[in-house]
């Protein structure tokens, strides 16, 4: 029997037979929310899974990247070539084959991002395409699609040479649950922040040992310090990262452009299921009435200039107290 690892990620309990960047944690009391099996190598068609298609996403000249499809039996996330994950109609008890040669370490990359996201939307959560740090007692968020910065910035942030003090919270994928009390609250997730080989100098400035090659040709970054409990969330940021920018400029958007920005950057794109989609929209403009939403151009590093961290803290902590 191989061994079972046990995390508290995104407010849910994990059991699984793959390691995973998350925060480990003691075995639950209660039965786990998702439960992660390792099935055996076996090809991994370039079809579609059968039965309705709830997400796909392709590339030039129509070649999948992944699809997820559900039938009365169960669903399927399949990523062509490199990996099936089925399970039950909500991916919550999950077996993954590897195409045969494929890295296994593709698996956690998988299983921590896209997977998790797509379990999360399935529960009609919000989940955000973002990385989030801890500050001062609250969550910012970074919130864009990949190569806007966010996961460059939440690191940096945490590194020790920042002097921010900041904690990581989650990395890529961001779970927002709004209480009884109309606060919102971001859940811990992701215990690295995967980088691309550009912020090779944020690695380089690493203790020892906390950075590693993934399999996806990424560079994760373990940070000092991580977040341990749900944060309220005080502000979202979409950076602009610019190498011709002198100095950092945020500006605050209305709800309705905050919206329709947020909207264009699914951490699952290419979702067709209705009801979800619908669930999410609605809980995506919640967000943004209650939590300002920022664009900030950064000029960009790695590694950034003097102060430029400082200064992007503070401008959003800057706007006027009735605005947050």
């Amino acid at each position: 029997m191989s061994a079972q690892h046990w995390y508290r990620a995104h407010g849910l309990a994990i059991r699984s037979a793959v390691e995973l960047p998350l925060p480990p944690a003691p075995p639950a009391a209660g039965p786990p929310d998702l439960v992660l099996r390792r099935g055996a190598d076996r090809p991994v068609p370039s079809r579609r899974p059968d039965g309705e298609r709830l997400a796909e996403l392709a590339g030039p000249g129509g070649r999948l990247f992944y699809s997820l499809g559900r039938d009365l039996e169960g669903a399927t996330l399949r990523y062509p070539g490199l990996c099936d994950f089925t399970g039950d109609r909500g991916l919550a008890a999950v077996t993954c084959h590897l195409h045969p040669g494929t890295d296994p370490g593709l698996l956690a990359v998988l299983a921590a991002g896209t997977l998790l996201a797509v379990h999360l939307t399935l529960r009609r959560e919000l989940v955000l395409h973002a990385s989030a740090v801890q500050v001062d007692g609250h969550a910012l968020a970074f919130v864009g699609g990949s190569g806007m910065g966010k996961s460059t910035l939440a690191a940096a942030l945490c590194a020790t040479v920042a002097g921010t003090g900041c904690g990581l919270v989650a990395d890529d994928v961001l779970r927002v649950e709004r209480t009884k009390a109309g606060a919102m609250l971001v859940h811990p997730g992701s215990t690295e922040s995967r980088l691309r080989p550009s912020a090779g100098d944020l690695a380089a400035a690493a203790a020892p040992g906390a950075a590693r090659p993934t399999a996806d040709g990424r560079l994760a970054l373990r940070p000092p310090l991580r977040a341990e409990a749900p944060l309220p969330l005080v502000a979202c940021v979409l950076p602009r990262p610019s190498r011709d920018a002198s100095e950092v400029s945020v500006r605050r958007m209305s709800p309705a452009r905050a919206l329709l920005r947020i909207a264009q950057f699914p951490r699952v794109a290419g979702w067709r299921e209705r009801e979800s989609a619908d669930r999410a929209f609605q809980r995506l403009a919640d967000l943004v009435e209650l939590v300002p939403v920022f664009e900030a151009t950064v000029p960009w590093g790695p590694p950034f200039r003097p102060r430029v961290l400082a200064e992007l803290l503070a401008a959003v902590d800057a706007a006027p107290a009735g605005q947050r």
